[in-house]
């Protein structure tokens, strides 16, 4: 008897040192002589958007899954395994064994020179094919803004590894066309021709079949990895469907279907295995099954515990928590096992199952094959999830999230904590000075774990791209700024009274600084307003202030000095930090309610632009990240607002909202996205032309950049500092850009510019 050493796979010398048990060594090798071979044939399935409480052997009620619970019955389920909120990141993990934090580049896209789990086990010796979907080539549409930089730049099915292929979306997306009804599949370099009236999860199932019934003599061992679907939207009739005898119904989309096509999921799972199983492998065939995210939003299931809704694109567990099923008859004892597996444990697992455990010289994840074989004291002490779908088409609705966790404790990189055994929607997080001394050391256990991982900020999204005959026409041929004062600590901002004099916030210093338009002398007007930020005047006697930090609050401010407090709570709930404020034409308050310096205090658990009229303070919407800078369009059917979030990964964008008729904002829009790798956006103000001016960046990028709109790209204004805020004032017959900025490098105060508005819209006509 031959007994071989099968190695951990070491994340990066992180925590995961130590030595297997010699018992589990022996108890390997003994039943890999006596019911399976050393380098069994490996079966990798990969579910989508389908989460534990949609099994039955998980307490799921809802939806017949026969096949898993007797797959499950028959191996080890895991309670603890979890995934990325989305397919893309779960996806790049598991093919690469590494963090997003290590190769991420965009949604639907593997960079192509990543070393892959196809790469890793043709070069064990396996004989290897890939069937399902792919979606790891070219993801964004030719108009979506950046997609340049993006399509094409991924790695294709063919490329990954695999000796056979039989792939849905392998190329372009405007391309992909049906992945159930009617599929577009790309097998072994040509599109297949006889799809119509087919069913694509059937037709790869058939072609993982045929290469199991054609490698199973062969004296190599075969891995398969089927990377399903199945369920994920659009959630159209099966063949299992009463619908689906209708062929004008076929491609229908309603969550109707989901039922049938959870079923349909396991109904294709149960024919791979029962392949298996008919040629007399399952002794010598480890079947993993998996998903790569949580189930859909809009789709609530029953289970033995109650409702569950879907948590796709969601780091609680109702987006992460996933099934994991593993099977290897005769070799490892069925049963459940609590410990922890995330998406880069598959490939150091099928390598250590490969007997090439050597081979992989990098990896974040840890093989669980020593769990399968009985060792329970081989275990992940903690999980790390590095999280951010963008860029991407459709992918700025989420935002960058890290976290570390445990079998009950999950610490986001804000610091918030939670019980998630207790509060799995973590709807409330344990303070600090309010935990034990578990909490405390499991706080700082997992703290040391996100300090330890890097967290590096991507390439920007897409180029800033600006015409030079719409620069020259905003700013001539050589724009040049006026210093009008220039002692300030931090300047923000700016408002023109109706007197034409300016008045501006120095935040650090906590004044209002008043500059007078017939002297050109710049004096304090209030002082002693710790963290006044933005401003809006609306008459001589008067302007409104936010205070971002002591009260937290909106300000009434007379020019006498006299300060009233508007508001500073939302449903009895101190605000974070009011930062912008704009005035509709009916009197009507809008401000920002970002969550900028210490928030350890904070009440709310949100972000948002409110409304004040009459006293009452609404919410406006709160489908922002980071609101900052707004500004009404002239007709006030639109409010843009700066979502300005410089965490890695942050959303960096101009956003649009329509202005409904009770004041609220609906029909959230990307304007335009100023991309990672960059400051975000700012202030901002709109010219007579729904121009749209918007300070940002810092260094060489530091300027106003002008946007049409709709988010065209039209000029640039440099700024020798880190610009903060603007606003327009018209002298005569001229326009001024005002501008406020933030030292970085020694002139911080209020600059003045000559503007030339243009209707960019009507020159285009």
């Amino acid at each position: 008897m031959k007994v071989s050493v099968l190695r951990r796979c070491i994340p990066n010398g992180l925590f995961f040192a130590g030595l297997r048990g010699l018992a589990v060594l022996l108890l390997f090798a003994l039943t890999a002589d006596a019911a399976g071979p050393a380098r069994p044939n490996i079966v990798l399935i990969m579910a989508d958007d389908l989460g534990v409480e949609c099994l039955g052997s998980y307490g799921g009620t809802s939806y017949t899954t026969p096949n898993l619970d007797e797959l499950a019955g028959q191996g080890i389920r895991f309670s603890n395994a979890h995934a990325q909120p989305l397919c893309t990141n779960t996806r790049v993990q598991l093919m690469t064994g590494l963090y997003n934090n290590r190769n991420w580049q965009a949604f639907g896209i593997l960079d192509r020179n990543s070393q892959t789990i196809g790469h890793y086990m043709s070069d064990a010796g396996y004989q290897t094919c890939i069937a399902g979907k792919w979606q790891l080539y070219s993801y964004d549409p030719p108009d979506y803004p950046g997609a340049a930089m993006r399509r094409g730049t991924g790695m294709r099915g063919q490329d990954a590894g695999f000796d056979e292929y039989s792939l849905w979306h392998n190329g372009h997306t405007e391309d992909k066309g049906s992945r159930y009804a009617d599929p577009a599949i790309e097998q072994n370099g040509a599109m297949r021709t006889d799809t119509a009236g087919q069913y694509g999860p059937d037709l790869w199932v058939d072609y993982i079949c045929d290469f199991i019934d054609r490698k199973q003599s062969d004296d190599q061992p075969f891995f398969v990895y089927y990377p399903m679907a199945l369920p994920h939207g659009p959630m159209t009739p099966t063949p299992i469907s009463k619908d689906w005898q209708d062929p004008s119904k076929r491609h229908d989309d309603s969550t109707d279907y989901f039922a049938d096509m959870v079923q349909y999921t396991d109904r294709c799972v149960g024919r791979v295995v029962d392949k298996i199983d008919q040629l007399g492998l399952a002794e010598q065939t480890l079947i993993i099954f998996y998903s790569d995210n949580g189930t859909h939003q809009s789709i609530t299931s029953n289970t033995d515990n109650g409702p569950i809704r879907g948590g796709k694109g969601l780091t609680t567990d109702a987006g992460t928590h996933v099934p994991l099923i593993v099977r290897w008859s005769g070799v490892i004892q069925p049963g459940e096992k609590p410990h922890l597996v995330d998406s880069t444990d598959f490939l150091p697992t099928v390598l250590d199952a490969a007997g090439k455990s050597e081979s992989l010289k990098r990896t974040d994840g840890v093989s669980f094959l020593p769990v399968l074989m009985g060792d329970d004291t081989a275990r992940r002490d903690w999980i790390f999830c590095h999280y951010d779908p963008r860029p991407g088409w459709d992918k700025d609705q989420f935002s960058h999230s890290r976290f570390a966790r445990d079998h009950r404790y999950k610490l986001y990189g804000d610091g918030q904590f939670f019980d998630v055994q207790q509060d799995p929607l973590e709807q409330s997080p344990i303070h600090l000075g309010t935990e034990d001394d578990e909490r405390v050391a499991t706080r700082l256990r997992l703290q040391s774990v996100l300090d330890q991982m890097p967290n590096p900020e991507p390439m920007p999204r897409d180029p800033l791209a600006f015409s030079a005959s719409h620069q020259e026409a905003f700013f001539g041929e050589s724009p040049s700024m006026e210093l009008l004062w220039g002692e300030g600590k931090f300047t923000e901002g700016p408002t023109v009274t109706p007197d034409g004099d300016i008045l501006f916030s120095d935040v650090r210093a906590g004044r209002v600084m008043h500059w007078n338009h017939q002297t050109g002398q710049t004096s304090i007007l209030i002082d002693d307003l710790p963290g006044v930020n933005g401003l809006a005047s609306i008459d001589s006697s008067h302007f409104y202030a936010c205070q971002g930090s002591g009260r937290r609050a909106l300000l009434k401010v007379s020019f006498d000095g006299k300060v009233d407090v508007i508001a500073d709570r939302f449903e009895g709930k101190r605000f974070n930090s009011p930062n912008d404020v704009v005035i509709a034409s009916d009197g009507a308050l809008y401000f920002t309610d970002p969550r900028y310096g210490d928030q350890s205090d904070r009440e709310l658990d949100h972000e948002g632009v409110y409304r004040i009229e009459d006293g009452k303070v609404t919410l406006a919407t709160d489908h922002v990240q980071r609101p900052n800078g707004l500004a009404f369009s002239n007709d006030e059917n639109r409010l843009f607002v700066a979502d300005n979030n410089n965490d890695y990964g942050g959303a960096r964008t101009l956003l649009s909202f329509d202005l409904q008729s009770d004041g609220s904002l609906a029909n959230r829009k990307v304007v335009y996205d100023f991309g990672m790798g960059r400051r975000g956006i700012d202030g901002m103000c709109v010219d007579q032309f729904d121009n749209v001016y918007a300070t940002a960046g810092k260094g060489d990028d530091a300027g106003v950049y002008v946007f049409g709109p709709d988010g065209e790209q039209l000029a640039v204004l440099p700024v020798p500092d880190v610009p903060t805020n603007c606003c327009l004032m018209s002298v005569d017959d001229q326009t001024f850009l005002l501008v406020t900025c933030q030292t970085a490098r020694g002139t911080c105060g209020l600059f003045r510019a000559a503007v030339t508005p243009v209707d960019v819209q009507a020159d285009s006509n």
